[in-house]
């Protein structure tokens, strides 16, 4: 199994044991069994995929990281699984997660814009247009990545802001193409833009809570591949 984050702080990895030291581009591999794969915002990182997914023999991969809540019913640190993910408010690409996801959390839709939604308004319009429960940027472009490659695909979101919560756009700079922490983005931010300081304060419980259930999940994954892993007859 391949794992995908996407945009977010590159040193929460998904806790799968110890990853080996060595890095090769934006692939880490621990035993190479299950690597994780790193990638920015947006569409960066679909180049990535594309050259991963065409040069060599892929299982199925598992695509998480974080999404802006726009169902009032989640808040940040939610999971949810997805089981359709609507592009641009068109085409909607539906997905068959495994019981182990869809037992363990919630399921539902995930709505792919191609630009950040990032106020209570902006969320409130794509509830009421899409039905949609978290909005993200990349989930419908990866799904379709592996379509094209014929890998088995599917999509994971912790809800790093809920419907109610404002997501300051400069946000989007602490992030770096490669999914890397951007310390110039956070710094010019807070030099050039000291106003949003409060709001992307008011947020840090949350994303902290939405960090911890990312590693949560990569847990119980990991857990789910020992097990199928495991020859017959062979107990814990």
């Amino acid at each position: 199994m391949t794992f995908c984050r996407g945009a977010g702080p590159s040193f929460y990895p998904l806790s799968l044991a110890r990853l080996e030291k060595g890095r090769t581009g934006r692939l880490w591999r621990r035993n190479d069994l299950h690597p994780v794969v790193y990638s920015g915002p947006g569409s960066n990182g679909l180049e990535n995929l594309d050259g991963l997914f065409s040069g060599e023999e892929v299982g199925p991969v598992l695509f998480c990281g974080f999404a802006g809540g726009i169902s009032p019913l989640l808040e940040a640190g939610d999971i949810l699984v997805a089981t359709r993910v609507m592009k641009s408010g068109e085409e909607i690409v539906p997905v068959s997660p495994p019981d182990f996801l869809s037992s363990c959390y919630r399921t539902g839709m995930i709505v792919s814009s191609g630009d950040p939604v990032s106020s209570p308004s902006e969320k409130s319009r794509f509830l009421i247009e899409t039905g949609g429960d978290v909005v993200d940027m990349e989930s419908a472009e990866w799904l379709l990545c592996a379509s094209r490659h014929g890998v088995p695909a599917w999509v994971v979101r912790v809800v790093s802001d809920a419907a109610g919560e404002a997501l300051p756009p400069e946000m989007m700079t602490f992030v770096d193409a490669q999914g890397e922490t951007s310390l110039r983005g956070i710094v010019k931010t807070f030099l050039f833009r000291p106003s949003v300081i409060p709001s992307i304060v008011g947020l840090v419980s949350g994303m902290v809570r939405a960090h911890l259930r990312l590693r949560e999940l990569g847990r119980v994954v990991a857990a789910h591949i020992s097990d199928v892993q495991r020859p017959e007859g062979v107990s814990r």
